[in-house]
């Protein structure tokens, strides 16, 4: 059972590495081929079309991501039917919702003439709303531990809007037709990973009827999920704002380039410890005490490891990297450098303990602590902000990580495990 749960999340995480090393191959081939392609004006606008793609994943409201602790639960415990409740239960959710932003889209649509140019945002708003169902796929393989699967057909989406988009730059298309194309391979590509879940794994084919119960347990579990996402995301997703309103254009530029390497470097380390999530589940309903301490433990040192050599050399070589991606100086100094590194060290290591959390279902726990570091974060950054400037205002979700989010999370984590050794021995002794 170990060595099966232990291949699952190797072959998952580094599936998942392969993705992230491609989709930043493909960046770096189809960014200055749009960029040449549409001009500097025409760019911009789908570069922010084709940015809100990630709005799916929170507009499903955690239907999804409650999968990743439901299936594996179930499946743990023998009970293949409770899965398929579980599963009907998160897609007819996700397509109802669908249905109502389409409706509410097309109303806005009859009442409101779209302004011009407004078309590569309407393709954006109709993609995003089908994508909604669509994803869910990729969290039934991540719940039935293959979520390698699942990886694979990311990277045939990556492969697939890269062609298009080849396609389209050769054929000199639109800032519209560009907006389609990258849409077309995400739709396309999540068809099929959703198809070949309910099509070729049972214990992921949904029944036509719809349980109350479990549609229940499902949105209730979703909506602590997306309650959590939405906290975690205010702590630095106005920043690029906040810079811009008290700092100035230069500051804000220099906060969106800090961001986005920071949240690159932490989103590849969620990549590679997701899979631990349902991996956690399944050895919760199996009992399995000694290898839940014992990953809890090492998956921590491993992903601290893991931000700590890249944060070092994100140290070392970063300033002259970035002038050369960027072509210009944007004054990344050694101590900007160096808040970066703290950045995604310290907001990287509470990702296994709330992955823990997560697969156990402490989620309330979670949002009381996020939500406090993110109300708190405001003020402080407002303090530090003229005073030190984009330093200032970077410091803040590190020093929020250290003084309340990594001591919370590691103490919650810990008090579960003790609490349910010791309940588990208990009930052996008595038997």
């Amino acid at each position: 059972m170990r060595s099966s749960r232990n291949r699952k999340i190797l072959f998952t995480s580094s599936a998942g590495l392969a993705q992230r090393v491609v989709q930043l191959l493909s960046t770096l081939i189809t960014l200055p081929l749009v960029l040449h392609s549409l001009g500097v004006a025409g760019f911009g606008i789908w570069a922010a079309a084709s940015s809100l793609a990630w709005l799916s994943t929170l507009l499903d409201f955690g239907l999804g991501s409650a999968l990743l602790t439901l299936i594996p639960q179930s499946l743990g415990r023998g009970d293949t039917s409770l899965s398929r409740d579980y599963i009907t239960a998160a897609l007819y959710g996700g397509t109802t919702m669908a249905l109502l932003l389409i409706i509410a889209g097309l109303l806005a649509l009859a009442i409101h003439a779209p302004a011009t140019g407004a078309a590569p945002f309407i393709i954006a708003a109709g993609a995003i709303a089908l994508n909604i169902p669509l994803g869910i796929g990729s969290a039934i393989w991540l719940g039935l531990q293959k979520g390698y699967i699942g990886n694979v057909w990311q990277i045939v989406q990556i492969g697939l809007t890269t062609a298009l988009l080849l396609i389209a730059a050769a054929a000199h298309a639109g800032v519209t037709l560009m907006t389609a194309a990258t849409y077309a391979g995400l739709l396309i590509s999540n068809t099929a990973a959703l198809a070949h879940a309910l099509l070729g794994h049972p214990a992921a084919r949904p029944y036509r009827r719809l349980r109350a119960a479990a549609l229940r347990t499902v949105l209730a579990q979703g909506s602590q999920m997306f309650a959590i996402t939405v906290a975690a995301f205010c702590a630095y997703a106005f920043d690029n704002i906040l810079a811009l309103a008290w700092l100035g254009p230069i500051a804000s530029a220099q906060m969106a380039i800090s961001l986005r390497v920071c949240t690159t470097a932490t989103g590849m380390l969620g990549t590679i410890t997701t899979p631990f999530w349902p991996g956690f589940a399944d050895a919760v309903a199996a009992q399995d005490h000694h290898w839940l301490k014992q990953t809890l433990r090492n998956g921590t040192l491993g992903t601290a490891a893991l931000a700590i050599t890249g944060s070092g050399c994100l140290i070392v070589a970063g300033a002259p990297l970035l002038r050369w991606w960027l072509q210009q100086d944007f004054h990344f100094t050694p101590a900007l450098l160096w808040m970066m590194a703290a950045w995604i060290i310290l907001t990287s290591l509470p990702q296994m303990p709330g992955l823990l959390l997560n697969a156990v279902s402490q989620l309330r726990p979670q949002i009381i602590i996020l939500a406090i570091a993110a109300a708190l974060s405001f003020g402080l950054k407002y303090l530090a902000a003229p005073k030190f400037g984009v330093i200032g205002i970077l410091a803040v979700p590190p020093l929020m990580a250290a003084l309340i989010i990594n001591p919370a999370y590691f103490w919650l984590a810990s008090r579960w495990l003790t609490r349910h050794t010791q309940t588990h021995s208990a009930t052996k002794a008595t038997l």
